[in-house]
């Protein structure tokens, strides 16, 4: 009888205390010690989007420089795109690849005498006269910028050739221009994409859609050449050339390098380097010393 009211005494007493310190169990268990992970990233500054630093190079000169149409192309890997892709761009007059030695010092001269553009757009057009036009240009990783390539075309004829044979076309008030995205390499190389665009025809306008929105635009009609697009990867202190091939014709390399009219004719060559975020110039430009020549030799 005794025992069975000591037991009862003793659960009366302790469980009061058992509760309490549940309760405060529970309390401390419930208060957060750290601050919620969105909100210590909300607190945190983000990050600007890093853009890639990229030199165009505009070459003009005569349909037989022996220096820009057969010396520098000695120079320039074209093995960089498969055999297929060499075969379609030669047969639209089109020639393209790598230069990753330095280049010798009359060759690396042709690249130099222009100043820099400031600015992260391209013009609107081209200059008729120089004989080299430079611009240095920033870009959005898989973000595209139009590169001209010849401007005020009142009617160009245009044969190109695929698998299936020619096809010819003729454009009214016509610009060629590479639709150019690049993105980076861990390794510091980047990976140049170039698609043959024509913009032709009167000015009109469009809803565009991109990114899960429409936008209104303006602008002449774009046709992509899908057949000639080509993409290489450049390494760091490298450039990627893109000119003509074979003789004059009504082919996409004449209508995209070939002048036929104006003060200056002849053709041009593209040159497009990487730069780093800091660099004023590439050093694939400066004159090469005779360790650098014995280097490309072997």
């Amino acid at each position: 009888m005794f025992d069975r009211w000591l037991r009862k005494a003793v659960a009366i007493v302790c469980l009061p205390l058992l509760a309490a310190g549940g309760c405060r169990g529970m309390l401390r268990t419930s208060l957060p010690t750290e601050p919620e992970p969105a909100a210590a990233m909300a607190r945190q500054p983000r990050a600007a989007p890093q853009t890639l630093p990229l030199e165009l190079v505009f070459v003009r000169h005569d349909d037989h420089d022996p220096v820009l149409r057969d010396e520098l192309w000695n120079l320039v890997d074209e093995q960089v795109f498969d055999e297929p892709l060499r075969r379609r761009l030669h047969a639209n007059g089109l020639r393209a690849g790598v230069v990753t030695a330095g280049l010798p010092p009359h060759l690396a001269d042709r690249f130099l005498p222009a100043t820099v553009a400031a600015g992260d757009t391209l013009p609107a057009a081209l200059p008729d006269n120089p004989a080299l036009v430079r611009h240095r240009l920033n870009l959005l990783p898989g973000r595209s910028s139009d590169v001209l390539a010849a401007t005020g075309l009142t009617e160009l004829v245009m044969l190109e050739r695929d698998g299936d044979g020619v096809h010819g076309r003729t454009y009214r008030d016509a610009s060629t221009l590479f639709s150019l995205r690049s993105w980076p390499a861990a390794d510091g190389r980047v990976r140049l994409q170039l698609s043959p665009t024509i913009k032709h025809g009167p000015v009109e306008r469009a809803w565009v859609g991109e990114e899960g929105m429409f936008r209104l635009e303006t602008g002449q009609r774009r046709d992509t050449l899908d057949g000639l697009q080509f993409e290489a990867v450049v390494p760091a202190g490298s450039m990627l050339v893109v000119g003509c091939a074979g003789e004059a014709a009504s082919t996409p390399g004449d209508a995209f390098f070939r002048d036929r009219h104006g003060s200056r004719a002849g053709q041009r060559l593209l040159a497009i380097r990487p730069l780093a975020a800091t660099q004023s110039h590439d050093p694939l430009f400066a004159a090469a010393t005779d360790d650098d020549a014995e280097d490309g030799r072997q």
